[in-house]
C-alpha cells in the first residue's frame, strides 16, 4: 500500500528543501559585494560528518573544488564556504557529477560568503565532485574554507 508512507516521504523531501531554501535566502554576512580581484584558494579545509565527509580542495585553475567523500545515504547538504574578500570575487559555483540530477541553490550575493544548498530525491553513494567554485579573475592567493556543513539523510534526519 503506498498511502501514508509515501506521502511522508514526500513531504519531508518537500519541507527539508524549503528549510534549506530558507537558510539560503536569509543568509549572508552583509559585506560588501564591490569586492573586485579574485584568486585561488590557498589552503584545504575538510568537515566531517559519520563517514560522510566534504572537503574544500583549491584547483588549478584559481578556484576550488567541493568534494564528497563517503557520501552513502546522504540526500541534502547544506554547506557555508567563507573566503577573502579583498582578494576573492564574483564566485560561480557549478554543479558537480556526484550530485548530477539533484536540486541545488546557491547565494553568492554577501562577498566573503558562499551559501549552497543540494536535495536529492534518492540518496548519494560514494565519492565525487559536489560542485566547483570558480571566481571572475585571478589576482593573488587568497584563502578559503568550509565553515560549516550540514549532512541530511534520505529520511530528512541531519547526519551525525
Amino acid at each position: 500500500m503506498r498511502g501514508r508512507g509515501n506521502k511522508r516521504g514526500n513531504w519531508l523531501r518537500i519541507g527539508v528543501l524549503l528549510g534549506m531554501a530558507a537558510v539560503l535566502w536569509g543568509c549572508g554576512n552583509g559585506g560588501d559585494a564591490a569586492s573586485t580581484a579574485t584568486s585561488s584558494a590557498s589552503q584545504s579545509s575538510t568537515a566531517a560528518s559519520k563517514n560522510a565527509f566534504v572537503s574544500l580542495v583549491p584547483s588549478g585553475d584559481g578556484g576550488m573544488i567541493i568534494q564528497g567523500n563517503n557520501m552513502n545515504g546522504v540526500a541534502g547538504i547544506a554547506l557555508t564556504i567563507t573566503y577573502d574578500s579583498s582578494v576573492l570575487a564574483a564566485p560561480t559555483v557549478t554543479q558537480g557529477g556526484l550530485v548530477a540530477g539533484s536540486v541545488m541553490a546557491t547565494n553568492t550575493l554577501y562577498a566573503g560568503t558562499i551559501k549552497l544548498a543540494i536535495v536529492s530525491n534518492t540518496a548519494l553513494a560514494g565519492n565525487g565532485e559536489i560542485a566547483a567554485v570558480s571566481f571572475a579573475t585571478v589576482n593573488g592567493i587568497g584563502n578559503a574554507s568550509l565553515t560549516s556543513v550540514e549532512l541530511i539523510d534520505s529520511n530528512g534526519v541531519v547526519v551525525p
